[in-house]
């Protein structure tokens, strides 16, 4: 059995050292970690492993530049704690990202030999739990989906560069590669921050998500609906309700190893705005912004005012939109199986919030055919992006492939899915409609195993050898779910309706 990871020994620290001698855990310093289920502590800690590998890399990027973390002054963030308004009202044109740094390169510093202080540590798993502790027990809008859509969003990352194609394409120094990886990746792979601040958004874009599409709490005249004046109401109240645990005073050493500047604070949560506020896709006038900044980035006929630095960050911010978009639904985008089992979740939250009387539109009656306007004027589209683009390598035609093979699966069988869903929720809820959670999310490993005998029937089919093999296990064992939760809304949408 291998030894446990440093993230696991913490967690087990944190419970611990929340324990009175007799054995039971004090009311007033219960953990945030002994108020989750063994599986959200389980999600936790891989979340900060992952998290952690970033942070590593924030550290060496910092010592090979010289630099030193400078603690924002409280003041500082208590200013930026109490200048905000509407979070919509934040979002960025251009975020500016560090411009390339040579001296990165030359004095580079191996990520692995940093070593996280415990305090770090231990801090950074309290605030991943109190951040898990927001999430609501919905069938589809969880805590795990969260930490599906931050598994996706490290998977689009470590595939955003193809430094073989570039270093065949410019055989010269190692600076100048380094350069051209920048330039290539508009930036977003020489900074660590970015990268995490992009996993960080991940974690919290869905929390205390009610269950229900945005447009149900404006028609039930919610008091979030009217704090953000009916527009992007869960996904502002998932930024501010995160941002208030993030920057939360006990966390003032974590603050300072990862943001160790003014600057970098500003970057981290312009960022989190951004990448947060993306997946809502049914507000057309952000729909309508993002699609004029993509425009404009990727447009074949340069802006000559334009600075080189700006149009880059302008491509960057564009990009790291995408790529939590496609993250989002990536579900879509992924095999079959998996693609079957997030639907099925996200059919039977929106069928739960039918029979409780918050829906007066029967979700069967549209879904099969919402499906494939999905398909045609959003998911087909945006994997499309992703190759415009030109910075995901091999992950963006997977992604194309497997949501054109959805929808063909889905036009083929998706009628009599639906049906199936109906029947599988009654026989599981019965005649009383209770929390979905437990009843509608099948065990992670029964899917993997499904995964894993489709993807043995098609590399038998196929004779596709084992390097091929392990990378379709990959893809579908790497799937994500979709956070948006007017998806059900598209049942009787028309192609004008979709503003990506």
């Amino acid at each position: 059995m291998p030894a446990p990871s440093r993230a696991t020994l913490a967690m087990n620290r944190a419970l611990e050292s929340r324990r009175t001698p007799g054995g039971k855990e004090s009311d007033a310093q219960e953990s945030a970690l002994s108020l989750l289920s063994d599986k959200n502590r389980r999600l936790v800690t891989w979340n900060v492993e992952m998290l952690v590998g970033f942070m590593k890399q924030i550290v060496a990027r910092r010592q090979a530049l010289g630099a030193r973390a400078k603690e924002p002054s409280r003041r500082e963030s208590k200013t930026m704690m109490e200048k905000r308004v509407n979070v919509l009202d934040e979002v960025k044109e251009v975020i500016a990202l560090p411009q390339f740094d040579a001296n990165a390169i030359k004095n580079q510093v191996d990520p692995n030999t940093v070593e996280i202080p415990d305090e770090i540590l231990s801090q950074l798993m309290d605030m991943v739990a109190r951040i898990a502790g927001l999430y609501r027990d919905n069938p589809f809008h969880s805590f795990e989906h969260a930490s599906h859509v931050t598994m996706s969003v490290n998977k689009l990352l470590s595939r955003i560069v193809n430094p073989n194609e570039l270093s065949a394409r410019d055989s010269t120094s190692d600076d100048q590669l380094a350069a051209n990886m920048h330039d290539y990746t508009f930036g977003i792979t020489s900074d660590p921050l970015t990268q995490f601040a992009c996993l960080i958004s991940a974690l919290i874009h869905d929390a205390d998500h009610p269950g229900v599409p945005n447009s149900t709490l404006v028609k039930e005249e919610d008091p979030l609906a009217a704090k953000y004046e009916n527009k992007s109401v869960a996904e502002q109240n998932s930024v501010d309700l995160a941002w208030d645990i993030i920057m939360s005073e006990k966390y003032r050493a974590l603050h300072s190893y990862i943001c160790g500047t003014k600057d970098e604070l500003r970057r981290f949560r312009e960022i989190i705005v951004n990448v947060v506020m993306a997946t809502d896709i049914m507000d057309k006038d952000l729909g309508s912004q993002r699609k004029a900044r993509w425009e404009k980035a990727f447009s074949e006929v340069s802006d000559e005012e334009e600075s080189k630095v700006i149009a880059i960050n302008r491509k960057a911010t564009i990009v790291l939109e995408h790529l939590m978009q496609a993250s989002d639904v990536s579900h879509t985008m992924q095999h079959w199986v998996v693609f079957q089992k997030w639907n099925e979740r996200l059919f039977n939250e929106m069928y739960h919030a039918f029979v409780d009387g918050r829906s007066e539109r029967d979700p069967s009656e549209g879904w099969y055919k919402g499906e494939l306007g999905f398909f045609d004027y959003y998911i087909i589209p945006l994997a499309k992006k992703l190759e415009t683009c030109g910075v995901f390598g091999v992950s963006s035609h997977e992604y194309l492939s497997y949501a054109q093979a959805n929808r063909r699966e889905w036009e083929d069988k998706g009628e009599q899915l639906v049906k199936d869903y109906v029947r599988r929720f009654h026989m599981s809820h019965g005649e009383t409609v209770q929390s979905g959670a437990q009843n509608t999310i099948e065990d992670e490993e029964s899917v993997q195993c499904e995964v894993e005998d489709a993807v043995a029937e098609k590399t038998k089919s196929t004779g596709k050898g084992a390097t091929d093999q392990v990378s379709v296990a990959e893809t579908a064992v790497d799937s994500v779910a979709d956070s948006l939760a007017d998806y059900a809304d598209l049942s009787e949408s028309t192609k004008d309706q979709v503003w990506v």
